[in-house]
């Protein structure tokens, strides 16, 4: 030890003086202290044990720890330094010991101050006991709940199954990345394929070649967009032949809208499609019937017009009124079969055509252009025609197409003229989102309410006092048609009549 130190030492007495050296006194504050350190020594062993039985991060008070453990070492050390006081007077190491434990004391007192509310908090032994019952107790109910739950799935999975299984469509399903994993009954019973040994994602296999690529190219459109997926498709069944199926799927998305399931069904219309095929073909050859035939009695019909007119022309003038009365009435029905002939013809180039290409058409042009060929029915009933055109030009339909719409549309508001007033016939145009609206209001004779449903049918008239063949309006209906327009119908009779017609916007 230090010269300084041994000599400070000796300048005190051992503390057994102050007990006399009385042996009981003596030996007593000896062993009791002994006993004391030694029992103060043990204490940090159980807290090590503690430590380093527990996770570390199980382990919220630590620090806590070590300086409880600091603190009863030091605690032990000064009961130590007690009985080594009894017979050596080391009273500054003495000292020095009690110094560090009083800081060590004081920091745990400290810290124990900060963490006693959570200590408070902590649950007794039964609340322990009681929380861990209550845990399992919620543990149980909640395995229960799961298996319940799980049971209540599995059987609306049954039900599904069996509700896909008893219908006659295909029913599919297929995950995000488009590849099928789900195929009701029908698909087997259909295609002969084992439903235990055969993989949902062979579908591909069974289509006609002819259609893969368009459906392939729909369904991947459908997959990148999130679209709903339609396709026409031929699919082999269990003896290899093609039949026609309608595939339509849905996309179902969460609450996200992220896409987490296909849904789609396969409709056999092999049936529909073979007798529309059927009703083309019928169409197409009577469109060449009475093609055909218009054009095969044109000739005959103008031969007849030709005789009737030498007929007539070698009856002296002012002699037989009977047999030129006779004679004007077979060249009216003469006249009214060329025209019903002309009108047939009208019709079948109007099927036989598709929808030209679309171009821009001046309205007020094409009105002009009916006043000039219509100049003598214009003229004759002095009619007015007043346009209120929003929409001066127009790109939804062909000039030709819509020059035949108006010819039609506005010859009948003038040839079905009220008899008490001069036909005045009003024409409006205007845009209605991606449709054009084009209206042609006249204040004639009207139509009853009971022939309005019908005003488009073929021969329909239902006013006798005019000529004609009673196909304008149909025409008029079936050139919209083909630019998947549609056309309507308003009319009060002694009022007039209003035709409302709507064509996509193009261009």
């Amino acid at each position: 030890m230090n010269p300084l130190f041994d000599t400070l030492e000796s300048n005190f007495m051992p503390h057994g003086h102050c007990y006399y050296w009385e042996p009981y006194i003596l030996w007593s504050h000896a062993i009791s202290d002994s006993i004391i350190a030694l029992a103060y020594l043990t204490i940090p062993l159980s807290l090590i044990k503690i430590v380093r039985s527990r996770k570390e991060d199980d382990f919220a008070y630590m620090w806590m720890l070590i300086l409880f453990a600091a603190f009863i070492l030091g605690c032990g050390a000064t009961h130590i330094m007690d009985v080594v006081n009894i017979w050596e007077p080391w009273y500054l190491t003495d000292s020095a010991i009690r110094i560090i434990t009083a800081l060590a004391s004081i920091g745990t007192a400290i810290m124990l101050m900060r963490i006693t509310p959570q200590l408070i908090m902590l649950p007794s032994g039964r609340r322990w006991k009681e929380m861990n019952e209550e845990l399992r107790a919620l543990n149980e109910q909640l395995e229960q709940k799961v298996k319940t739950r799980t049971e209540e799935l599995e059987k609306l999975a049954a039900h599904y199954k069996f509700m896909t299984d008893a219908i006659p469509q295909i029913v599919w399903s297929a995950n995000p990345d488009g590849k099928t994993d789900y195929l009701n009954k029908t698909w087997y019973t259909y295609t002969g394929q084992d439903e235990q040994l055969t993989s949902t994602g062979n579908w591909q296999q069974l289509v006609h070649p002819d259609d893969l690529a368009t459906a392939r190219g729909s369904w991947k459109e459908s997959m990148e967009k999130g679209i709903p997926f339609e396709a026409k498709m031929r699919i082999a069944d269990k003896t290899g032949e093609y039949c026609w199926f309608l595939t339509r799927a849905l996309p179902m998305t969460n609450n996200k809208g992220q896409l987490e399931k296909w849904f789609g069904t396969s409709t056999n219309i092999n049936d529909q499609i073979v007798k529309n095929q059927e009703l083309e073909r019928t169409n197409e050859e009577l469109d060449n019937f009475v093609y055909t035939a218009s054009h095969d009695l044109k000739t005959p019909i103008l031969n007849i017009e030709g005789l009737l007119q030498l007929i007539k022309s070698k009856v002296p003038a002012g002699e037989n009124k009977d047999l030129l009365n006779i004679y004007s009435r077979i060249d009216k029905s003469v006249n009214q079969l060329k025209e019903t002939i002309h009108d047939l013809a009208d019709i079948t180039r109007i099927q036989r055509e598709s929808a030209e290409e679309s171009h821009w058409i001046n309205l007020p042009e094409l009105i002009e252009e009916f006043k000039v060929n219509h100049q003598l029915l214009y003229e004759s009933t002095a009619a007015t025609l007043e346009a209120d055109l929003e929409e001066e030009e127009i790109c939804c339909i062909s000039r030709k197409h819509m020059r035949s719409l108006l010819d039609n549309l506005l010859s009948n508001a003038l040839k079905y003229r009220h008899p008490s007033r001069p036909p005045h016939v009003q024409i409006k145009s205007e845009q209605e989102d991606h449709w054009y609206k084009i209206s042609i209001h006249d204040n004639g004779i009207g139509i009853a309410p009971e022939h309005q449903p019908r005003v488009f049918d073929m021969f329909k008239r239902f006013h006798s006092h005019t000529p004609g063949t009673g196909v304008g309006l149909y025409i008029v209906k079936k050139i919209i048609e083909k630019y998947a327009g549609r056309i309507t119908v308003q009319s009060a009779p002694e009022i007039g009549t209003t035709f409302t017609v709507w064509l996509k916007q193009k261009g």
